[in-house]
């Protein structure tokens, strides 16, 4: 044990009655002889993390010169659809020919925008306003991109459909009164409306892929590490990804090579390439697995099977083999997410993430903490869920995080394995198209029940950190209303770093077909 200094302040708080209240949250005790011994390391303590409170922090900084935030309007989701929480006009005061010159895009409320209010579609808290720009921000910008806004977000950035936002639902361009997806609502709906050309959205369990399937968008959940997380909020760190939505394969590509990369911020970024070039467009021969266990989850529908089973069939009309894969432990994935997310994403929401080398803004866990009664009278059905499933599993089930852990280097090795026998594998995205919105009020098994079972072959490659893509294969009628169609989305999933791959398939098959009108 390493003492700084015993020297204590005439002000320091801590008595030996201090030392007994923080002992009874673990419900033990000294023995009387040691208090007083105690007393004063806790005291030294004290005086040592004053210190590092008064210290200057050290975080990255923007150039508000260069990159000046004009026209600003808070427009809270008072649009047609939901989908903008601020606008304003962002882009580099340097002129440039940047690979995304002219380019428009929106920036999901939990990415970092300095000096503009992030809600993150809560009122669990007062919306909190950023210092510094997220990394992918600052790259978009220098690439020569206009940012237009923020857009709108489920609460917390934890729920897969689009009626939680504080601010209001979030509509389905395809189909007003229908769930966009969530948690990335709010820039799935601009880019499907046609009002900006690309989007940036986080991916913990699905939150880019789901909406981008259920507004017919290209959506990736790039290799774990591969964009850095800089800046953006976390809800659990094993599980953050930020990565590009796009209209098409070809833009999403000329994003992500925008985003990805190191920034000396982010310690998840240890294994990325230093050199990263995502050229996909030459024509070759690749082999499709279609992974068996994602065809027989819980509440796939009979039709997006029969449609995605056809979607696939088109790759052999391109040269490629396609054949089934088995990836038994698939099946269990959604399990291990669900302990994960639980027990790890509890400690980051009591602001008790610790032993990462990673920047994280600490204005943020000021303003959201501590988590009292207010809080959780205003939280979603799904965080409330959250947060009681990771106490009791913290407190019943001992051990349960590091045995969830283990099993994911296990799945990680199975998906690896299947990634030798083919190039690619191929999944639903959804198990079903964009339902109608669920109430806001009701019981609260009848709020979340139009969610049930979405996320399940999502979430797996969040866990084992596998780039996973969304395209867009076609259309099927909507359930509550035959005569209206909505997009039906094909999952792409490629071995680490190897988003080349995944672009070269998605290209090929998209260039074949209109998407449309299959």
């Amino acid at each position: 044990m390493s003492i700084v200094s015993f020297k204590v302040s005439d002000d320091n708080p801590v008595t030996e009655k201090t030392v007994g209240s923080q002992l009874a949250k673990l419900n033990v005790t000294l023995f009387p002889n040691e208090i007083s011994d105690f007393q004063c390391f806790l005291a030294a303590a004290h005086e040592t993390a004053k210190v590092v409170d008064a210290m200057d922090d050290f975080k990255p900084t923007t150039d508000l010169m260069r990159f000046p935030r004009k026209n600003v309007e808070a427009i809270l989701a008072k649009d047609k659809l939901g989908a903008w929480v601020y606008r304003f006009d962002l882009q580099d005061a340097q002129a440039n020919n940047g690979p995304l010159s002219g380019t428009t895009i929106c920036v999901k409320d939990c990415i970092a925008v300095a000096g503009i209010p992030q809600i993150m579609g809560t009122d669990c808290w007062e919306p909190w306003t950023p210092s510094a720009d997220a990394t992918v921000v600052t790259r978009l910008l220098e690439a020569g991109a206009t940012i237009l806004g923020t857009s709108n977000c489920e609460q917390l950035c934890a729920f897969t459909g689009s009626h939680t936002s504080c601010l209001g639902n979030v509509d389905n361009p395809y189909l007003p009164g229908h769930s966009a997806g969530g948690s990335s609502s709010g820039s799935a709906a601009i880019l499907a409306a046609g009002e900006a050309d690309m989007g940036l959205g986080a991916d913990q369990g699905g939150s880019i892929r789901i909406p981008a399937a259920m507004c017919g968008l290209i959506g990736l959940k790039p290799t774990f590490g591969l964009v850095p997380y800089t800046g953006v909020t976390s809800n659990e760190y094993t599980l953050d990804h930020v990565g590009p939505m796009t209209k098409t394969v070809e833009d999403n590509a000329k994003m992500l090579q925008v985003l990805a990369g190191i920034d000396d911020f982010d310690d998840r970024q240890t294994a990325v390439p230093k050199v990263i070039n995502y050229e996909f467009k030459e024509h070759r021969k690749l082999t499709i697995g279609i992974l068996k266990e994602a065809f027989e989850v819980p509440f796939l529908e009979a039709s997006m099977k029969s449609k995605l089973l056809a979607a696939i069939e088109k790759f052999k009309s391109l040269g490629y083999d396609v054949v089934e894969v088995s990836v038994p432990m698939h099946a269990q994935a959604p399990q291990l997410w669900s302990i994960i997310e639980r027990v790890s994403g509890l400690h980051s929401r009591l602001g008790k993430a610790s032993g990462r080398r990673i920047y994280s803004d600490p204005e943020f866990f000021k303003n959201s903490s501590p988590l009292g009664q207010e809080f959780f009278s205003k939280a979603p059905v799904n965080v409330r869920n959250s947060i009681v499933n990771g106490l009791y599993f913290e407190e019943q089930f001992p051990g349960i995080f590091a045995k969830a852990t283990n099993l994911v280097l296990k799945l990680k090795s199975e998906y690896n394995k299947a990634l030798t026998k083919v190039d690619l594998l191929v999944a639903p995205t959804t198990p079903f198209v964009a339902p109608t919105h669920g109430p806001r009020e009701g019981s609260p098994r009848e709020r979340v029940s139009s969610t049930f079972g979405i996320n399940t072959n999502t979430c797996p490659f969040n866990i084992s950190g596998h780039p996973a893509l969304n395209l867009p294969i076609g259309m099927l009628p909507a359930k509550n209303s035959p005569s209206s169609k909505l997009p039906v989305g094909m999952q792409i999933i490629g071995k680490y770093f190897d988003e080349s791959t995944i672009y070269t398939a998605a290209y090929a098959w998209e260039q074949s077909c209109d998407w449309r009108s299959n």
